[in-house]
């Protein structure tokens, strides 16, 4: 980067050419943007929009390999990401918004205040230790924007800010960006299909052909007149002509001696974050049909890369297809053969042989769709599935719903879009709940002690010989847990005592340490293998419950600000520990979304160890994707600035629990226990 061109931007000669691809995704593209200047940037699903966004950015190769030559000078950069899941990195709204302004060393004092200007600005209306995960995607992509925008970088990149918003919030969005733009005179590259609403702010349109070449540049109004054919001709969104709505089905109807009854589209609509998604999960899960893959259900997810299964796009668009053909005596060829069509239908036959999760966004969408529809599914569940679609390609997915309502499928579709509203035999419009903010509690025992305690009790343990050591340390420890817990719940009557699943996969592996030892042991020995069971529960056990309430960033900030190691692992380590719950709830979405698709039936060994591959492959693709998108959103906000590691603020100071010093003082009483009971 190059502070030279502060908001301005200077792209010489870049080309991308991803890895093992057999041509470039972005070619030869040369443009000067002054500082500014707003500039949108339109293209057909694929043409590499996001991926010239990453590259200006600087993050384009955090995660993908490739050959990118040419050259790109500018300077500060805020980068806000399609997905918005891709994006959090922090735990409460106060440290998600502000992870990019401590990267940039903005004063801690004026933080908080930054912050909440930001969230005020995109209409989000929640307390600042909010969760930053418990979101709707629509919220989610307006506090990516407030992260952004608290950044105050020079030249703002925004993925399309508002594909996933109700008008009223787009409206507040496009107010707030625009509001910051002519306040703090930034630069603006706004990638957006849908841009009617942006177009009388810009100054300037960028298009990108399919083949990833700057086809015309110039002033919107202008291109748009002179050009008018072409872009339509390669999907381009023109304001003021009308939503391409197929006359009739593009897929085939169900093929059925008995004919079978028209279906339906019920489309759940309502302002960003009023329970959408959820309601269609709710209603999802409660289908019958949900429950066999014989005549079930198609469901796309807001994360439509949840869906794939198998190595190949047609793969894992037929996975399911086949199963229910199989079962119902239908002839494999004909099934392939509609899915193929099906494909085509949705302008991906040409990527059949392509690995699903190396398509864009766009594509793996509808991709998810015809995954959805291959099997002729009774019913089926789309959540917001013309997202970030061109007019071709959504026209192609509003066909293949039509063509499902013809052939008999139910549809319920959460939805923003209203041309896709309009479509709709039935519209609910939902209204949120209005409930109080909930404030979280202070944690009463923080991170340095929970990582502390174990270490102190592991010494201990080493004095453990004999069974009555080991029980008396066992025993002493839930003595103090117990006291612990009633000065958490301040005494209240009631307290009832319930085992946490957590705790299950030690106590597996301390019985199998006991038994493995009482069996190795002369003459069979019980006091060996109980001794052995007890030295080690006497550490896990404690240090499983401890861990339980860890919250990373209490402990980042313990480590960074009070003890002073090394800023940038230490805040690695804590955002990666983040993630390991997200990655968590992600599990079962994970494998409720591919029993659906029929991976968990089970008819035999063979068939049990294959899909608990596919679902573990595939939480393992989740896994490593969520390690690449996270480095990018850090990356994105500062976090491998020079300044960084060196200056960084903190928007809250390191914390400790109430009953942090009390943990210690037990562990080391605890760990003392086994050298004086023999």
């Amino acid at each position: 980067m190059n502070e030279e061109f502060r908001g301005g931007v200077q792209v010489k000669n870049l080309t991308w050419t991803p890895f093992a691809s057999a041509r470039p995704l972005l070619n030869n593209l040369t443009f000067t943007i002054a500082p500014g200047e707003k500039v949108l940037l339109v293209g057909p699903s694929g043409s590499g929009k996001s991926t010239l966004l990453r590259a200006i950015a600087g993050v384009l190769l955090d995660t993908e390999s490739g050959d990118l030559t040419g050259s790109i000078n500018c300077g500060s950069v805020g980068l806000m990401l399609q997905d918005p899941n891709d994006t959090i990195v922090a735990p409460t709204l106060l440290r998600e918004v502000a992870f990019g302004p401590e990267n940039a060393c903005y004063p801690s004092s004026d933080l908080e205040a930054l912050v909440s200007r930001n969230l005020a600005l995109v209409k989000i209306d929640k307390p600042l230790q909010s969760s930053s995960t418990d979101l709707s995607g629509g919220e989610m992509q307006r506090v990516a924007l407030a992260g952004v925008l608290a950044l105050q970088a020079g030249l703002l990149l925004l993925d399309e800010p508002t594909s996933m918003l109700d008008i009223e919030s787009a409206k507040s969005v496009r107010s707030a960006v625009l509001s910051a733009l002519s306040k703090e005179g930034q630069t603006l590259i706004l990638a957006e299909h849908r841009f009617d609403d942006w177009l009388r702010d810009m100054d300037r349109i960028l298009v990108l052909s399919s083949k990833g070449e700057l086809l015309f540049d110039g002033p919107p109004i202008e291109v748009l007149e002179a050009h008018r054919t072409k872009l339509l001709e390669l999907g381009i969104w023109i304001p003021g002509e009308p939503a391409p709505i197929p006359e009739s089905a593009i897929t085939p109807p169900r093929n059925s001696a008995e004919g079978s009854a028209k279906g339906s589209i019920t489309v759940l609509t309502g302002n960003s974050g009023a329970g959408k998604t959820t309601l269609l999960k709710q209603m999802l899960r409660s289908d019958p049909a949900a429950k066999t893959i014989l005549d079930g259900v198609g469901f796309v997810p807001q994360q439509p890369e949840l869906t794939v299964v198998g190595d190949s796009v047609f793969e894992s668009a037929n996975f399911t297809a086949r199963l229910a053909a199989k079962g119902l005596g239908i002839d494999a060829a004909e099934s392939d053969a509609h899915t193929h069509q099906l494909l085509k239908d949705l302008g991906l036959n040409e990527l059949e042989e392509q690995n699903p999760y190396e398509i864009s966004g766009g594509e793996q969408r509808r991709l998810a769709v015809a995954t959805a529809f291959a099997h002729y599914p009774r019913s089926a569940y789309l959540d917001e599935p013309t997202v970030g679609q061109d007019r071709e390609a959504w026209s192609a997915i509003v066909g293949s719903i039509i063509a499902a309502r013809d052939a008999g499928t139910q549809i319920v579709i959460a939805s923003h879009d209203e041309d896709l509203i309009s479509l709709a035999d039935e519209v609910v419009k939902i209204v949120p709940e209005i409930s109080s903010p909930v404030t979280p509690k202070p944690a009463l025992v923080s991170g340095f002690a929970i990582i502390a305690s174990p270490l102190i009790l592991l010494v201990g343990s080493m004095g453990i010989t004999t069974v009555r050591a080991g029980l008396t340390s066992i025993l002493a420890w839930a003595a103090f847990w117990i006291a612990f817990s009633l000065f958490g719940l301040k005494l209240k009557i009631g307290l009832k005592f319930k085992a946490p699943k957590i705790m299950i996969a030690p106590i597996i592996g301390v019985l199998s340490i006991g038994l493995s030892n009482w069996y190795l042991s002369a003459g069979f020995a019980l006091e060996s293998g109980m001794t052995a069971a007890l030295r080690v529960a006497s550490f896990v056990f404690p240090g499983v419950l401890l861990a339980s309430k860890l919250r990373p960033y209490r402990l980042g900030d313990q480590l960074a600000q009070t003890l002073r190691l090394p800023t940038r692992p230490v805040i690695a380590a804590m955002v990666a520990m983040e993630r390991i719950s997200f990655f968590t709830g992600m599990w079962s979405e994970i494998r409720f979304i591919q029993g659906i698709r029929g991976v968990t039936i089970h008819k035999g060994l063979v068939s049990r160890v294959r899909s608990s591959v596919l679902i573990t492959f595939a939480m393992l693709i989740q896994a490593i994707r969520g390690a690449g998108t996270t480095a990018v959103a850090m990356d994105a906000r500062g976090f491998s600035a020079e300044q960084m590691t060196e200056r960084r603020t903190w928007a809250e100071p390191a914390k400790f629990g109430r009953l942090d010093l009390p943990v210690i003082i037990a562990s080391v009483l605890v760990s003392s226990l086994p050298f004086l009971v023999h």
